[in-house]
């Protein structure tokens, strides 16, 4: 959302419907067009910037981040601080986000600690890499934010889900 604080981006219909399918289904096709349009050490100099992981985007390897990183970047949305402060943008990256269709990882397993509480979240999947970024809601209104990553072990396509389902399902029994 930088990029539109800056004047660079509208919500066209095609970069509403690129943020659905990245959102809601996980595409990669339009976060690779953005890439390539306004150039990684630009956004990697952006992301640095917020205090986010300083160089995400390389065109050598996969893109990465860790778990703080995300962490930092929900508070951000949750808050509505940094490139999140606008109340419309904010409401309608939280709506994808609750409609997102990989329900396996932390919305089920927070749901098996507590039924009732609701997750907007984002994953991510490549070989053997399984994540997990959410804003948690429990029954009572209170919220917080969970990122779990997990990788290797023999983890192919969604197989690292469950796994992800029974850790949150654990640190909401125990925090909560």
């Amino acid at each position: 959302m930088h990029l539109k604080q800056r004047h660079r981006f509208s919500w066209t219909r095609a970069n509403r419907a690129g943020m659905t399918r990245m959102i809601v289904k996980s595409a990669n096709d339009y976060p690779v067009s953005v890439l390539q349009r306004h150039g990684r050490a630009s956004i990697n100099h952006w992301v640095a910037a917020q205090g986010y992981y300083g160089h995400p985007f390389s065109a050598v390897r996969a893109s990465r981040t860790t778990a703080n990183s995300l962490v930092k970047v929900l508070k951000d949305l949750q808050l509505g601080q940094q490139a999140f402060n606008n109340r419309q943008d904010r409401a309608f990256i939280l709506s994808l986000m609750k409609r997102q269709v990989y329900r396996r990882g932390i919305p089920t397993g927070v749901a098996r600690a507590d039924k009732g509480t609701v997750v907007r979240d984002k994953v991510g999947f490549l070989n053997d890499n399984n994540g997990d970024a959410g804003i948690v809601t429990l029954p009572n209104g209170q919220r917080y934010l969970l990122a779990i990553l997990t990788w290797g072990r023999g983890q192919h396509g969604f197989s690292g889900y469950p796994r992800i389902a029974r850790i949150a399902e654990h640190v909401q029994k125990i925090v909560y």
